[in-house]
């Protein structure tokens, strides 16, 4: 039992190292309730020490609380838009409440939880990819959280995951959402677009900071109604026709043909498209997933895919005449994350040729 409880103290004192400072807050405040009753004059000064303590804590938790925006100036803008009307709309205050806690920090609980977690529990699925990269891989360097750590000092938006678990629920049903990245350069017309659709687990801030980090292109992060990642026909359709002309006009430039990438369920984007909208995109990419329909399209579909993968590939009945494969040899599921100076090097030339 005692090892248990050692265990359970350094995996939450090396949480804290990592989560932001607000986090820490919470957390010293919790403590404190936990251990007054320790504090010997307790007992005769208890009105003062509580009211002193919380005031002490809302003004620390102020200050510290991470300065989450949305204007056209920042590194990674979140776009919220009415389907109906166009009109670009505040982010709900349900949603933006419950990122009290970051992706960041979610990410960062995720990563050091992976230590403790046995290997067999999610054998042969893509969540034990994860797991497996996380076990493997120093904690300072990991990209699953390491990110966010940089997006700090840029100003960092709300994660999209709450918001996307309200829709599932029914609500939002009029609003819809996308990350956008702009590069700080002038003749934005002349950059590639790229629209990057998620996979399971809704679209993660983490996204579109890799992309932003290593393609100089504008990146529009769309999304489906919920977290599952499934983009079908009438999803597209309404990305194409709602979506991405409300992102040109926010960028401020004329419509032009976007590159489609699609990540473990969002390859599902691109299976749709080029069976029903071949002509509205400059080219396809599936990434950790597999190219399941027959293209009818002449531009040839590029597969990226780790070879220990079991979720990429491409399907027998697809004709070799109609896609590119990109096996990267010993990686699996976490590809992206794992291996984004492998996996963005033939993203950029896929963009750019």
């Amino acid at each position: 039992m005692g090892k248990l409880l050692l265990k359970i103290f350094f995996l939450i004192g090396l949480i804290l190292l990592f989560v932001s400072w607000h986090i820490k807050i919470i957390f010293l405040f919790i403590l404190f309730m936990v251990l007054r009753k320790y504090i010997s004059t307790y007992n005769e000064n208890k009105m003062k020490i509580n009211l002193s303590v919380f005031i002490l804590f809302l003004i620390a938790f102020w200050f510290v609380f991470p300065n989450r925006t949305s204007y056209s100036s920042d590194y990674i803008q979140s776009v919220h838009f009415d389907i109906n009307t166009g009109d670009k709309i505040k982010e709900p205050i349900l949603p933006y409440l419950f990122n009290i806690v970051g992706e960041g920090d979610i990410m960062a609980f995720v990563s050091l939880g992976s230590y403790f977690i046995p290997e067999n529990i999610f054998k042969g699925k893509a969540i034990g990819d994860v797991i497996n990269y996380n076990k493997s891989t120093y904690f300072v360097n990991n990209n699953f959280h390491s990110s966010y750590r940089k997006l700090e000092p840029l100003k960092t938006p709300s994660h999209h995951v709450p918001f996307q678990i309200m829709k599932d629920l029914g609500y939002h049903k009029d609003v819809s959402h996308y990350f956008l990245h702009v590069p700080n350069a002038e003749n934005l017309q002349n950059y590639e677009v790229v629209v990057f659709c998620h996979g399971f687990a809704g679209s993660w801030l983490l996204y579109s900071e890799l992309f932003a980090k290593y393609t100089n292109a504008i990146i529009i992060a769309v999304e489906t109604p919920g977290f599952n990642g499934y983009f079908s026909k009438k999803i597209m359709n309404n990305i194409i026709s709602r979506t991405l002309p409300h992102a040109y006009n926010q960028i401020g430039i004329n419509y032009k043909k976007p590159h489609l990438v699609g990540l473990s369920n969002g390859g599902s984007a691109i299976n749709s498209s080029i069976v029903y909208y071949p002509n509205e995109f400059k080219s396809f990419t599936i990434l950790s997933a597999s190219l399941k329909n027959n293209p009818r399209t002449n531009k040839k579909v590029n597969v990226i895919y780790g070879s220990n993968d079991r979720s990429g590939g491409i399907n027998k009945k697809v004709p070799n005449s109609k896609f590119i494969r990109h096996l990267i040899e010993g990686e699996d599921h976490s590809l992206l994350v794992a291996q984004p100076e492998i996996t963005f090097k033939l993203i950029n030339q896929i963009i750019n040729q």
